[in-house]
């Protein structure tokens, strides 16, 4: 399926550098105003400590943090004291790490694991299944005790203090996850948990209790139809708005130290900037804050701290600044100064900003709903002004495309080719509708929107040669990589990585979130299997007329590789063209910096062979794969 010889090889170095890149998950600010933070470097992730003398590395033996979105949970919190760390190792294990010693000591032996934490004087409060499912515990700081103080038939997540009880989310067992979720107070004591907010079909989220005030907690919901920062006083009370802007979601609030302003997120467009807004009173009066439905570039309580073409996350106030978590898609995420934008991480690779293209957002028309797309454009310059196209459909499915570092993407825009990246219906970004638009509509409207993005994106440029089209994708991606080439004629090439494509088999291999998001998508398994079989994509696979490549992790747990066999079994039955690529040891995403550059040249010398123009002086040198990468 290669052809070696038909691509710029040059930019294998890149793809090298780009994958090993420093990437800062989340960071936490110490009452003394050290910065902590989780950072992934080549392909282990480990606390690290910056100072005004520099950059330490806590720990040496991993860590667990993860960036789901504008809603994430903590993965490290100071000590009250400020001399300690708390953060998730490896194993999923509560530890903790003396800043000044590297001393790490870890306290739980959870089976359940550790999904989330707050460290406060009555102890750390974290979720865990070790108890049932998304319970929540207090451990002490010494390990000594370990007391569940809600498990029950709910799902908790998000853990604050606020005094002597914890405040945070929680949603049933039975519900589908990211569609309904309460606001909710737990005591220490055998009192009955209380719910503060709780509306059929809104989620509620990010719980933030206001520093020095026992009963007052900002939060997020989305009853509006877009996430919003609401505030309530106490048990009882009047939920009121605090600060939204239409069309916009935002989300994570965190408080300054004296409680009057909220730093958030506001996410549009596939851009997330920060918002700071004034926040004085009772946080249920009706006239405080600006509101929701607010404008921040005229609200006086209301002030645009950043924004642009990045990716800003987890906003934390270091006294009268704020510092965030900032990505661009050719800046690999790192702890930045919000407003001034200066870099508070050093970086390992350093030139890779002047290397990367960047790309440009549009919308475009799918039968009557508009689709956000980032593209990188095409070359007019390349090949005779005529450049072929990739589609790049995400993963999630409730995940978006926008500003952020993606330098797979950037690697195909390197090697010369337009690269669109559509957020199609069941995005996250845009609002609460949109996000549920697929659900029991999985390879529906969502499939036609990546399409009609090839068609979009060749109208849009008159350099792209709406002819020349290949898809690619992982997870999410894989699947609807496969849908498309069996459900259209529209590409010539595809590769699907780690995809789910029979799903009647997924339910019995894949982890809880799968089988929850198969719930939300498709139904309940035993009402509506016919909808799980129809909606395979595996189905569609007497009708694939061009290549396939297939690339799994054979450690897999959240889409086993048994996925990706399925397939090639029923494409070796209906002879269609194809390759399977078995990555030893690689989970849900490739991480090895082998694995990452054997996988994603394979794909761009299977792109070059199917789409690129073939050399005139008819040149070819066979490719021999390395002997230590394994495969079929």
């Amino acid at each position: 399926m290669y052809r070696r010889d038909l691509r710029d090889t040059d930019y294998d170095g890149l793809l090298a550098d780009a994958a090993v890149a420093d990437r800062v998950v989340q960071a936490a600010v110490g009452p003394d105003g050290r910065i902590a933070y989780a950072k992934n470097r080549e392909l282990t992730t480990d606390i690290w400590l910056s100072t005004d003398d520099g950059d330490a590395r806590l720990t040496s033996r991993g860590a667990s943090a993860m960036r789901y979105g504008r809603t994430d949970a903590r993965w490290l919190d100071w000590s009250p004291g400020g001399d300690r760390l708390a953060f998730v190792t490896a194993d999923a294990e509560l530890a903790t790490v003396d800043v000044d010693t590297g001393a790490v000591e870890v306290l739980t032996d959870l089976e359940g694991g550790i999904a989330g934490l707050a460290w406060g004087h009555p102890g750390i409060a974290v979720v865990t299944d070790g108890f049932s499912r998304a319970s929540l515990a207090v451990v002490s700081p010494d390990g000594d005790r370990v007391e569940a103080i809600a498990n029950d038939e709910f799902l908790y997540a998000d853990p604050h203090w606020q005094g002597e009880t914890v405040v945070a989310t929680r949603s049933r067992h039975a519900d589908l996850f990211d569609y309904e979720a309460a606001l909710v107070r737990v005591p220490l004591d055998d009192e009955e948990v209380t719910e503060l907010f709780a509306e059929p079909g809104v989620r509620a989220a990010c719980p933030r209790p206001r520093p020095g005030d026992d009963e007052a907690v900002a939060f997020v919901h989305d009853g509006s139809g877009y996430d919003a920062v609401y505030g309530v006083d106490a048990e009882g009370n009047e939920i009121a708005p605090l600060y939204g802007v239409p069309e916009t979601e935002v989300a994570a609030p965190e408080w300054n130290d004296a409680g009057d302003r909220l730093a958030v997120t506001a996410t549009s467009g596939g851009r997330t900037g920060v918002h700071v807004v004034d926040v004085g009173g009772a946080l249920a009066a009706a006239d405080s804050g600006p509101g929701v439905g607010a404008d921040p570039e005229s609200a006086a309580d209301a002030t645009v701290l950043a924004s642009g073409d990045a990716i800003h996350g987890a906003p934390r106030w270091d006294g009268d600044r704020v510092i965030s978590v900032r990505e661009s898609p050719t800046e690999p995420p790192a702890v930045v100064d919000a407003a001034s934008g200066e870099r508070l991480t050093p970086s390992a690779t350093a030139g890779l900003a002047a290397r990367l293209p960047a790309p440009e957002a549009f919308t475009y028309d799918s039968a009557g709903t508009e689709i956000h797309a980032v593209v990188y454009p095409p070359d007019s310059d390349a090949e005779g002004g005529s450049v072929p196209l990739l589609v790049k459909p995400h993963g999630g499915p409730t995940a978006f495309d926008g500003f952020g570092f993606d330098h797979r993407a950037a690697y195909f825009a390197a090697l010369g080719y337009a690269v669109v990246r559509p957020n199609y219906r069941g995005s996250d970004g845009f609002g609460r509708a949109f996000r549920m638009a697929n659900d029991g509509d999985w390879g529906g409207g969502d499939l036609d929107d990546v399409v009609r993005a090839a068609d979009a994106t060749a109208a849009r440029y008159d350099a792209v040669d709406g002819d020349r089209v290949g898809i690619f994708g992982g997870s999410g991606g894989g699947l609807m990589t496969v849908n498309a080439l069996g459900n259209s004629d529209r590409f010539r090439a595809g590769a699907a990585f780690y995809g789910v494509y029979d799903y009647e088999s997924f339910v019995d291999d894949t982890d809880d979130v799968g089988w929850q998001l198969l719930k939300r998508e498709l139904g309940d398994f035993v009402r509506d299997l016919d909808a799980y079989r129809d909606a395979s994509p595996i189905r569609t696979v007497p009708d694939i007329d061009d290549p396939l490549m297939v690339l799994h992790g054979e450690a897999d747990a959240r889409v086993p590789i048994s996925q990706s066999e399925q397939l090639v079994e029923e494409l070796e039955r209906h002879d269609v063209r194809h390759e399977l690529r078995r990555y030893e040891g690689e989970p849900h995403g490739f991480g090895e910096l082998e694995h990452v550059l054997d996988a994603y040249t394979r794909v761009a010398d299977l792109f070059a062979k199917y789409l690129r123009k073939r050399p005139d002086d008819g040149s070819s040198r066979p490719y021999e794969p390395p002997e230590s990468v394994t495969h079929d």
